[in-house]
């Protein structure tokens, strides 16, 4: 508890206060079982016991804020997230925002939801109509809860994978103190013998619980940053185009991530890059750590099955400062991973994320079966695939291109992916993929001031082309329709997974 005794972010509360919410922190089961687990956990070797002290430090520390802020919430009529903010003085507003959020998953707040139906006049293949629209308002308020009440444990992930909600991104097995937890591209496992029932593979896994309030109250704190329900907080967006002809050879649509990841390990901003490339089985894509620009082009072009690259991240500590590049559900995994359990992920060596527009992925059996039943063709005899226009493209060794309706490959996708609302990775610093931009061109979300920096740095250098997105054709408006288009097709996870636990 040093850390806590002498943390600035609890100076101006009494003694008595901490006194009394530290002792209700460590009543909190993961805390007990990160503790009584000690021996176990070094010994893994995952963290030396320096960094063992540190997280638990850390995690005494976020607790003893949430009891804090729960104490300071009660007996408020239900607010927005912002306006608790706004009440809370004792802690930054990002905090106090995130609080609200894990203490509803702990059982001690209440979340709330007006919908509201308004019509609006949209213009549908041409012609004006009146249609209805929903909107939903999230407010929150302290449960009036019982005296033999209990905080609310999190199962281990095994909860989100047999509900069919899993996405596979690995977060969970690097997370997991004493590798209890094994994922590849399509099973997860978690040996009973090694968890020590903690739940913070649940607390981290993008589909256990949403943070998407949070997120949207947080970025909307800062004035500078523009905001759409669609396609979520940006500073500006791009349509680019490498201008490195080694990249044209590989690209996939304008090479802007390879070109972005090259700039970062050139100028040593970054010291290693998690990317994906082919494994031996050509399709079937594999996560890879490129710490040489030499080994960078060999992940260049779009990999449509999917492929656990979370699940390397301890393999990364070594270096200082790293890039990863992924697809939406990882970025909001590695979000998860700085919210809560430490403020900042387990692995803090993450300096920027790469993420990509995914509409959906594929197993890597119905990429073959999608190749064979809807092109009569054998996977390997395919060089490309993509996706543009409302068809799915494959691009023939013999140089021919084959194309079908989109809608008539989207029986082939994971399951998983029907639970995902995020078209343009939300949660990255940098968002890039095709939608919106002309052939050859990708176009890009920059979401933080240093993300649209560097992309401009880039551009100076002579590495980019760049225009702005709003000013192309189909450009901004499209990215937007699609990414509108996916949050409302997108299923509940969340309920999927307490019904499932609930059997």
């Amino acid at each position: 508890m040093v850390q806590t005794a002498n943390n600035k972010l609890f100076e101006g509360l009494s003694p008595k206060e901490m006194i009394e919410a530290t002792y209700e922190a460590s009543k909190n089961f993961q805390i007990r079982a990160f503790y009584e687990a000690k021996d176990e956990i070094i010994d893994t070797g995952k963290y030396t016991e320096q960094e063992f002290f540190e997280i638990l430090d850390v995690m005494i520390d976020d607790e003893t804020e949430r009891k804090i802020v729960l104490e300071h919430f009660k007996g408020q009529e239900p607010l927005f997230l912002g306006e608790i903010a706004e009440i809370i003085k004792e802690f930054p507003a990002e905090n106090v925002i995130r609080d609200v959020i894990y203490l509803k998953e702990q059982g001690y707040v209440e979340e709330l939801i007006e919908v509201k139906t308004k019509t609006v006049t949209k213009k549908i293949k041409g012609e004006e109509k009146e249609v209805e629209v929903k909107e939903y308002f999230y407010r929150y308020q302290v449960k009036d809860l019982e005296p033999d009440f209990i905080e609310h444990h999190f199962e281990p992930v095994s909860v989100v994978f047999n509900s069919g909600t899993c996405c596979q991104c690995g977060w969970c097995s690097t997370i997991c103190p004493v590798n209890a937890i094994k994922v590849d591209a399509d099973n997860l496992e978690i040996d009973d013998d090694k968890c020590m029932k903690c739940g913070l593979c649940f607390t981290v896994c993008p589909r256990s619980f949403s943070i998407d309030q949070a997120n949207k109250a947080t970025k909307k704190l800062n004035k500078k940053l523009n905001w759409s329900d669609k396609i979520g907080a940006y500073v500006n967006t791009y349509s680019g185009s490498t201008k490195n002809d080694e990249i044209m050879k590989v690209r996939q649509d304008g090479g802007v991530v390879t070109t972005i990841a090259e700039y970062l390990l050139d100028k040593k901003i970054v010291d290693a890059v998690i990317a994906v490339q082919h494994s031996k089985q050509l399709w079937k894509p594999e996560p890879v750590i490129i710490d040489d620009v030499k080994d960078l082009y060999k992940t260049a072009g779009t990999k449509y099955a999917n492929s656990p690259s979370l699940s390397i991240l301890d393999q990364t500590k070594k270096y200082e400062n790293i890039a990863f590049v992924g697809v939406p559900c990882m970025m909001k995994a590695l979000e998860k991973g700085k919210l809560f359990l430490c403020g900042l992920p387990f692995f803090k060596n993450i300096k920027y994320r790469i993420g990509l527009f995914c509409m959906e992925s594929f197993p890597y059996e119905g990429i073959i079966k999608l190749a064979k039943e809807q092109f009569d063709k054998d996977i390997n005899d395919l060089t490309k695939m993509n996706i543009g226009g409302g068809k799915f493209i494959i691009k023939l060794k013999s140089g021919e291109q084959l194309d079908v309706p989109l809608k008539e490959v989207q029986k082939y996708a994971r399951e998983s992916c029907h639970f995902c609302e995020d078209l343009t990775s939300d949660y990255a610093d940098f968002s890039v993929g095709s939608i919106g931009s002309q052939d050859g061109w990708s176009s890009v979300i920059t979401r933080t001031k240093e993300s649209d920096e560097i992309y401009n740095e880039i551009i100076k250098n002579g590495d980019l082309e760049s225009k702005n997105l709003k000013e192309v054709k189909p450009g901004l408006f499209l990215v937007e329709k699609i990414g509108g288009i996916k949050r409302n097709k997108c299923q509940d996870p969340y309920e999927k997974i307490k019904n499932s636990s609930e059997k």
